[in-house]
């Protein structure tokens, strides 16, 4: 199994919750951002429009991201469900690391889950529609304050 290759808030995905990426995650997340609009007028007295396309800036952008939950028996995955509920998605952040890209994190916000597919008791398989809403924060660190304490100092 893919131990290693999945890292989610910090913890392998595979070892803590049993989970791994399907096989159109991994290209679902180096999918590039759209660029935000540029900034443009049209007036009527002049042909087509005005376009300032210098520093263009990347807006935000919602995936869907297919992941298999696995486990050994029905009570494991159901354990395993519950702490990838309540350790993962209730905080509603979710920070994606993969050993395929070890300089990349993906820093996304949960919005909602499909219904499983393929449900077999041991096995299932999921989709997590995620937002990003910077991708141009894919550092190890963030570049923006996650830590309340930070602010007071």
């Amino acid at each position: 199994m893919p131990k290693g290759q999945l890292i989610i808030n910090g913890k392998d995905a595979f070892r803590e919750y049993g989970i791994f990426m399907d096989d159109t995650a991994l290209s679902t997340l180096m999918t590039p951002a759209p660029n935000k609009e540029f900034i443009s007028n049209k007036y009527r007295s002049k042909n087509g429009k005005r376009v300032i396309k210098h520093n263009p800036c990347l807006d935000e952008r919602e995936i869907t991201v297919g992941f298999n939950l696995s486990a050994k028996d029905v009570d494991s995955f159901l354990s395993k469900y519950e702490k990838f509920c309540n350790e993962v998605l209730a905080t509603g952040e979710i920070v994606i690391h993969s050993s395929f890209q070890p300089k990349v994190w993906y820093r996304c916000v949960y919005i909602s889950c499909t219904q499983f597919r393929q449900f077999m008791r041991e096995m299932a398989s999921f989709s997590l529609k995620l937002n990003e809403p910077d991708p141009s924060d894919r550092g190890e660190k963030s570049k923006y304050v996650t830590d309340d304490t930070d602010i007071q100092k």
